[in-house]
């Protein structure tokens, strides 16, 4: 040591790629013959512990090193454990000491270690072996070992001391004897290990966990998230294998058999910290947080039975199951409450938004639940009522208006405390028959219907109306308009009648109209008067459909000027744009879809509201609810505007003008199809007087419908190969077969046919001339409603460096929504589309022939996107 210089040491050790400064410190005392104290001395570092410059170095410390072996400050910082801290690691930051790491349980300052390493790098260690969530060498495919074979403990094959041993790769632990201070010296490089399968699951999960600690720093905070997910599975995983692994799936065998056969240890407290547990838990805990894998929900599932088999207590309250992965960040959070959604109630769905694609803890204040109801108004809007009220099942006409406010009131509990329930959020909207208004949704509605469309619709409209808000102040239209302060211009109303021919009616014609001008103001049908009539509320709600379209826009028009009175500045009316909800299957009728140019030839059509509904399979509500939003009346007269029908009889018309000319009457009759009592209405006749006036021009009359004889070209096959096979319309059969559409309708559904909206079409691929026969998987993925969105999402995902990428740009920033979606999409395709593995993502070989399909229908359709380069 006498002829080395004051500054560089003359012989250089080189650090290996990744080493460890334990392991480089001990090769190069050992290449000097002396110990590890003797080089630490020798470099000016003098009663410095090793164990604690592997921990951090200091800047006088690298000093040090740098002036005595000339390796780099840059490399000395990456041989200790400081670029792991806060990530692997947990270093305290007022000594050198290891605490709890930030995901995983305490693992001390042992290292593992890999036999064959040991032997080929002459006793040298990468740090990574230091990292709790090191467990397999990728290079010699084996299990890492924690301690030595003959003395069991903890080996530090680095250390380099004066009683040995001098081999390298040797255990240098005290021997156990009293009194006896030699080292163990057992060969660690010749030590039994567990092989593993090269493709197998524990060596991809290394793998992955090598990429993580590889993060650089904006990467970070995504790959410490992705650790505490990790973790927060892999303990729950190794608890279950001692509880629930009687019901464990197939995945769980697979990777206990490549770990040797042999079930994890536990201790008292947590699960063990050793390789062999932590193989288990992470490669187990990757294949449940990442899909892909065959098990992948089958294995979070019986993660969610494990949990629950580890409480004293079962509970089957969400929150309390929920709360206990909090720590473990929102995502999985969100799978947890998906998980628990269908056996919660329809209180606790909406609280947590879990029937929604994006769940959510609940975080909001009673102020913020109060922002929400100044947007809300007390009865759901008109087209949201349409999507959400259920298709009749029977004849019951529903009484909508309670379903109305029980849904607004329902729209305030996602997100907010507990406090806030549904008998006191009722209140912020005006809404005060709690009972009545919750089991018009709960107990009757949807007594026989699935609650999980209801929830995830509020769930996300309230979500949407708390991000985007809404440019109506419902909170100040309640308060300032009311059946007193609203005004309406009788006098112009009484031109408007002169206009239109109609009689200006008395006062209770001017309440009806008032009762509907305050109902467009504040967007709630108001209760009557009390000296109203009884029939008050009926023509109420035969006014919504036979309004004619001059009165609604006279009143529309009388609304806007209320609202420039009072200084609002706001649109008239307003509804939250159907974008804001996404995968779900609406219980009722899209008012999308729709064709409004059909629908009003429908209400020529018909007589009444029932007939309509009937027409279409849905209820008289539905009817009246499109009538308000896309203003529609039906053209029949109605004594709630003035017109009255007459007694007329053949005899009395004597000149025949109008409806009843005979190329007119022949028209409505033999080319319109229109029925006997719809014709008489716009004639103001008996349907017995046009019936005699087509006899007499020698029209031959249809059959009616009850009792219309049997046709050999009208039957079920024929109907459903028609209508819902090739998605013809109604109205078009009906032309063709010379019946009326009422008619065909009540055959399709006396033969169990689903009947359609107006206008729309099954929203699959049937309608569409395909020159081949879809696969199955095309066939099961399209047979849902927005079936092209399914496919022009899932076609645009590959060439994007992640699903993040892919949402930013095809999906609006939604991430977890797109990757919902794709997984119904897997799901009911029966394999996986896209490989999550894969940089960038990439169709699977059967996803690769399923998405050239998808896309051959796009162009067909008229729908192909522009695919990510």
């Amino acid at each position: 040591m006498t002829l080395w210089t004051p500054d560089r040491i003359p012989i250089a050790v080189a650090p290996l790629p990744g080493e460890a400064l334990e392991s480089w410190i001990g090769a190069y005392a050992r290449r000097l013959r002396v110990t590890n104290n003797d080089f630490l001395t020798a470099v000016r570092l003098a009663g410095t512990r090793a164990s604690h410059l592997a921990l951090r170095l200091t800047a006088a410390e690298i000093a040090a090193l740098e002036r005595a072996t000339g390796v780099g400050r840059q490399v000395l910082t990456g041989m200790t454990l400081e670029p792991y801290d806060g990530l692997a690691v947990a270093i305290l930051p007022d000594r050198r000491k290891l605490s709890r790491p930030p995901a995983w349980r305490f693992s001390g300052s042992r290292a593992r270690y890999c036999p064959a390493c040991l032997g080929q790098n002459a006793g040298r260690g990468p740090v990574f072996w230091r990292l709790p969530w090191a467990f397999a060498c990728t290079t010699h495919r084996t299990l890492l070992l924690d301690f030595c074979p003959d003395c069991h403990r903890a080996p530090n094959p680095w250390n380099a001391r004066r009683l040995g041993p001098r081999e390298t790769g040797a255990c240098t632990r005290d021997g156990s004897n009293v009194g006896f201070r030699a080292a163990c010296g057992a060969d660690l490089t010749q030590a039994p290990v567990t092989p593993l399968p090269a493709a197998g699951p524990i060596l991809a999960a290394q793998r992955h966990i090598t990429t993580l600690l590889a993060a650089e720093a904006p990467s970070r905070p995504a790959a410490l998230a992705e650790f505490k997910q990790l973790y927060a599975l892999a303990w729950r995983i190794l608890r279950g294998l001692h509880t629930v692994a009687d019901r464990a799936p197939e995945a769980v065998q697979t990777v206990l058999a490549e770990c040797g056969g042999v079930l994890p240890q536990l201790t008292s407290e947590d699960v063990g910290h050793d390789a062999h547990n932590a193989a288990i838990g992470t490669a187990l805990a990757r294949i449940a947080l990442h899909p892909g894998h065959a098990d992948h929900q089958a294995l979070f599932d019986w993660i969610l039975e494990a949990d629950r088999s580890l409480l004293k207590r079962q509970k089957n309250n969400m929150g309390a199951m929920a709360r206990r992965w909090t720590w473990s960040g929102p995502e999985l959070v969100e799978r947890v409450l998906t998980k628990l959604d269908p056996n919660a109630t329809l209180h606790a769905r909406l609280r947590y938004g879990s029937a929604s694609p994006q769940p959510r803890w609940p975080e909001l204040t009673a102020a913020s639940i109060s922002r929400r109801a100044a947007m809300t108004p007390a009865m759901l809007w008109p087209g949201w009522t349409m999507r959400l009220l259920p298709r009749p099942k029977d004849e019951y006409d529903p009484r909508a208006s309670t379903f109305r406010r029980g849904c607004s009131s329902f729209l305030l509990l996602p997100g907010g405390p507990p406090q806030l329930n549904f008998e006191r959020v009722g209140p912020l909207l005006g809404n005060h028959e709690i009972n009545s208004d919750r089991d018009s949704v709960e107990r009757r509605l949807y007594l026989d219907h699935d609650l999980g469309p209801l929830a995830s619709v509020l769930a996300q409209l309230a979500r949407a109306l708390d991000e985007h808000g809404s440019p109506i102040d419902y909170a100040r239209r309640r308060a300032t308009f009311t059946n007193t302060s609203v005004t309406l211009d009788l006098n112009a109303y009484a031109r408007l009648c002169v206009q239109q021919g109609w009689s200006t009616g008395r006062q209770h014609r001017i309440s009806l109209i008032r009762w509907y001008l305050l109902m467009l103001l504040t967007g709630e049908a108001h209760p009557p008067s009390p000296d109203a009539s009884l029939r008050f509320g009926w023509h109420c709600t035969e006014f919504r459909f036979r309004a004619p379209l001059a009165l609604r826009a006279f009143l529309r028009q009388q609304a806007e000027s209320n609202l420039e009175q009072h200084k609002i500045i706001e649109p008239l009316t307003w509804e939250p744009p159907e974008s804001w909800v996404t995968d779900v299957s609406w219980p009722g009728v899209s008012p999308m879809s729709i064709v409004k140019s059909e629908f009003r030839n429908l209400l020529e059509a018909v007589g009444n509201v029932h007939e309509a509904a009937d027409a279409l399979g849905l209820t008289s509500e539905h009817i009246r609810l499109y009538c308000d939003l896309a203003e529609i009346s039906t053209t029949t007269p109605s004594p709630v505007i003035g017109k009255h029908h007459t007694k007329g009889t053949v005899s009395k018309v004597k000149i025949r003008e109008g409806v009843l000319a005979p190329a007119e009457l022949r028209h409505l009759y033999e080319n319109k199809l229109m029925e006997l009592s719809h014709i008489a209405n716009l004639a103001s006749c008996r349907p017995e007087t046009v019936r005699r006036l087509l006899q007499r021009d020698g029209v031959l009359l249809r059959p009616q419908p009850g009792r219309l004889p049997q046709r050999p070209d009208i039957t079920r096959e024929w109907l459903h190969h028609e209508y819902i096979e090739r998605q013809r319309d109604m109205a078009n059969l009906a032309r063709e077969r010379g019946v009326t559409h009422h008619h065909l309708t009540k055959l399709a559904r006396g033969w169990s046919l689903p009947i359609r909206s107006p206008g729309t079409r099954y929203n699959a691929i049937g309608h569409l001339a395909l020159p081949w026969t879809p696969s199955p998987a095309i066939r099961a993925v399209t047979m849902c409603s927005g079936a092209l969105d399914r496919l022009g999402a899932i076609v645009q995902i590959p060439g994007y460096t992640s699903f993040a990428a892919a949402a930013r740009d095809i999906y609006g920033g939604r991430d977890s929504a797109l990757r919902q979606r794709l997984i119904y999409i897997e799901r009911d395709a029966g394999f996986q589309v896209i490989d999550r593995d894969s940089m960038p993502l990439a169709p699977t070989p059967r996803g690769a022939e399923f998405l050239r399909e998808a896309t051959e229908i796009l162009k067909i359709a008229g729908q192909a996107p522009t695919l990510a380069t």
